[in-house]
């Protein structure tokens, strides 16, 4: 919000729970109607806008739910949120199916419930519902929701005031709460602080988004690199996220100096002006490479890198590791999906 507007916060947020909660209480009072889909659902979701890691949770989740002879085709169903036509992959889809290939589908539709018919149809026997902890037309077996360890609840405020969604009470309503990005040693003491907010049988879990790997844009003939080549380098920081400050953490966890950080909008629509922009603010800082998300590389690699003076530049691969109660959300998961008929 605005600095100049920021006396209006507290009234746009009430206004904002407010309109939250008659949606809720319309589908709770059946003035909505839920729908079940053909397929298991699993939710993945938020209580803030953007910013917890959920991509590559989602992408742990297909993964493991292959490995674990849980599905023999899961699917993701995201809304699309940013691409250019309904129904096409954004940002965050080209990611995935950069992560995961033909063996888990990722079907774009506004409409989940048709989204999973799509996902039935190609042979998919569960569902990942991407982004779904407020949305109540389509039912899920089981509700998983991410808290960011460094900014759990998002200025503690409603939008558009802060960054949450819902209250933390809304974590009732979770079967599990994932914290990510947790520091060492720091999970148990975490999940104490969580437990009260959840339900009694809720799984607590902590997880971490490790960095994976960089691979080279703009240099097809270029190998990936581990990430550990960016200890002692300048790096200028360009995300398009729900909390970049999330991301320049992670960089400098890796040793990276951060040199400058182009921070735009989350999705944002990349154009080649901003390319420009990026070239001229990485000479200004001195920066000897560039990191950018997996989630903007798609946007910017459709750009033409002719004639800008760039050092290198690299998409940043994060993989996410559960490293506590990892049995227990297992465990859950499995128990959600025998009871699907």
């Amino acid at each position: 919000m605005p600095a100049g507007l920021l006396w209006l916060g507290p009234f746009c947020a009430a206004g904002y729970g407010l309109g939250v909660g008659l949606r809720r209480w319309a589908y709770a009072a059946g003035l909505k109607k839920t729908r079940r889909a053909p397929l298991p659902v699993l939710s993945v979701g938020n209580l803030t806008a953007g910013g917890t890691g959920k991509t590559p949770f989602a992408a742990y989740l297909a993964q493991g739910l292959i490995e674990r002879g849980l599905a023999k085709k899961p699917a993701i169903l995201m809304r699309g949120y940013g691409s250019a036509r309904p129904g096409e992959p954004n940002d965050e889809a080209r990611e995935l199916m950069r992560a995961l290939g033909e063996a888990v589908p990722v079907v774009c539709d506004p409409k989940r419930i048709e989204g999973a018919e799509k996902a039935l149809a190609q042979g998919c026997d569960a569902a990942i519902l991407d982004d779904g902890f407020q949305h109540w037309q389509l039912v899920r077996d089981l509700d998983l929701v991410l808290i960011d360890a460094t900014d759990p609840f998002g200025g503690e405020h409603l939008l558009p005031w802060g960054r949450l969604r819902e209250s933390p009470a809304a974590l009732k309503r979770a079967h599990a709460v994932i914290v990510t990005r947790v520091p060492e040693g720091k999970a148990r003491e975490i999940a104490a602080s969580l437990k009260p907010l959840c339900a009694p049988n809720a799984v607590v879990a902590a997880c971490d988004h490790a960095p994976a790997g960089l691979r080279r844009l703009f240099a097809p003939e270029a190998k990936d690199e581990p990430p550990s080549v960016l200890r002692g380098q300048k790096v200028l920081a360009v995300s398009a996220l729900g909390n970049p400050a999330a991301y320049a953490w992670t960089l400098r966890k890796l040793g990276a100096e951060i040199a400058g950080e182009r921070a735009y909008p989350d999705h944002f629509n990349y154009a080649q002006e901003n390319l420009r922009e990026i070239a001229a603010a990485a000479k200004t800082s001195g920066a000897e490479r560039i990191v950018v998300t997996e989630k903007d590389a798609a946007k910017l690699e459709a750009l033409s890198a002719g004639g800008l003076d760039l050092p290198p530049v690299h998409a940043l691969r994060i993989a996410c590791a559960v490293h506590a109660g990892e049995a227990e959300l297992w465990a859950l998961i499995e128990s959600a999906l025998k009871k699907k008929p």
